[in-house]
């Protein structure tokens, strides 16, 4: 479902002759390393870095503590809607992603950042130069697809016939989608929450058989949850 890579890297020769066009750069680096590259357009990430806390773990050695912190750092409502975005990106097919970070080698930030963006949003982050082909390619986990189309449909990536098309009918739509299409596609007729859920299901199925379905009538307003 996500179409082009993402990856990370060290190197300032892979950001500098990265192309113009097709490759969003994102800017892990604290520092401003990549304000010295001419005509290096790039997005910053600091957001997705470890927080202060999980850097005082880190160095009082306790790797439980760390991990605790900063998966549950990525987690958070704006590290969330940011990962979103890049989800959004890939899945649009709109190019490549390449992430830079200092010194990869030299601390744990990055392998760390790898690790729980695995583990947390199913997306594998490719490590440039690496020997391992493994820990170098850039693969996805279609069994988070239900996550990622949440996550896109809660930032108007997709709309919600989009959402219902593609999102996998043995799965349950999260309470918080049935919530936000009540308020996008105004169900007439709908008394109460239950209405609304038997509504998306009702559609949910009959997009998946014709994606060309559409609700004859709308509400003029939706209803107040």
């Amino acid at each position: 479902m996500l179409k082009g890579n993402i990856y990370i890297t060290d190197n300032l020769d892979v950001i500098q002759n990265a192309p113009q066009t097709g490759v969003q750069i994102i800017s892990l680096d604290e520092d401003g390393a990549l304000d010295l590259i001419v005509n290096c357009n790039y997005i910053g990430g600091t957001c997705l870095l470890p927080p202060i806390d999980a850097k005082i773990a880190e160095s009082d050695g306790d790797e439980v503590r760390y991990d605790t912190i900063y998966s549950t750092h990525l987690l958070q409502p704006y590290q969330r809607q940011f990962i979103a975005s890049l989800i959004g990106y890939l899945f649009r097919g709109l190019g490549d992603i390449i992430f830079y970070i200092a010194d990869i080698e030299d601390t744990i930030t990055a392998k760390k950042f790898i690790f729980f963006m695995t583990n947390l949003y199913g997306i594998h982050i490719g490590l440039i130069g690496h020997l391992d082909p493994q820990v170098c390619s850039c693969y996805y986990d279609n069994s988070c697809i239900p996550m990622w189309l949440k996550m896109i449909y809660e930032i108007n990536v997709i709309s919600p016939y989009e959402f219902l098309e593609l999102y996998p009918l043995n799965a349950v739509i999260p309470k918080e989608v049935i919530v936000k299409m009540n308020y996008d596609l105004c169900p007439y007729g709908v008394k109460n929450i239950k209405d609304v859920e038997n509504f998306v299901r009702d559609l949910h199925e009959k997009i998946q058989m014709n994606n060309k379905v559409r609700p004859v009538i709308e509400a003029i307003e939706p209803l107040e949850l």
